[in-house]
């Protein structure tokens, strides 16, 4: 037998070895999202036996599953803590709770959007339908975005906040570095938030 025949012969085993092994066309679960910037993860709806604290859990965990799959589609950095989205869009309810560094440059979100525990936010250009809230670690800059809600900013460093539209109320925890100017809030300034304006 030839060296080329017993190596086909070698990868044919082996494929049916994988396929044998492999789960039932029914245990496979859903068919593997497209890549896409686009992302509209399916949001668990409770049922009537669901108390109040099982829902909010759904909801967070699929706003936390919906943010990954963005991110994983769309992030041109490519690693698993860093996210990068550009152009994105998406219409549900996104939390940022894995990620060591998040960058939102553009895009529409029809949701909220929370990033918790980040070294690194950065959203800019973005146009957000609901509230931001962001609970980092380091520092955070939220310059030329138009959010609906709230932009609610603690545990950071240092924010820096530069011409957005904020349709709620702007509020930063105490012991954040606010800076910046060029800011149009409708609702109430709060903390340091108010040498922003």
């Amino acid at each position: 037998m030839s060296r080329t025949t017993a190596a086909l012969a070698l990868t044919a085993l082996l494929g049916l070895g994988l396929v044998g092994c492999s789960a039932p066309a029914s245990d496979t679960g859903p068919a593997p999202v497209p890549a896409s910037p686009t992302a509209s993860a399916a949001t668990a709806s409770p049922d009537a036996t669901d108390e109040p604290d099982s829902t909010e859990a759904v909801d967070e965990a699929g706003a936390a599953q919906a943010a990954v799959e963005l991110c994983a589609q769309a992030s041109a950095a490519g690693q698993g803590d860093v996210c990068v989205l550009e152009g994105a869009t998406a219409s549900d309810d996104l939390s940022f709770s894995s990620f060591r560094i998040v960058k939102i440059i553009g895009g529409t979100f029809d949701g909220t959007i929370e990033v918790t525990g980040a070294e690194q936010v950065t959203i800019t250009e973005a146009t957000v339908g609901g509230s931001v809230r962001v609970d980092a670690r380091g520092g955070a800059v939220v310059k030329l975005a138009t959010i609906g809600g709230s932009l609610d900013i603690a545990g950071v460093r240092s924010a820096t906040l530069v011409k957005n539209r904020v349709g709620g109320e702007l509020q930063c925890a105490d012991g954040v570095q606010a800076n910046g100017d060029g800011n149009a809030v409708t609702g109430e300034v709060t903390g340091t938030c108010s040498r922003v304006l």
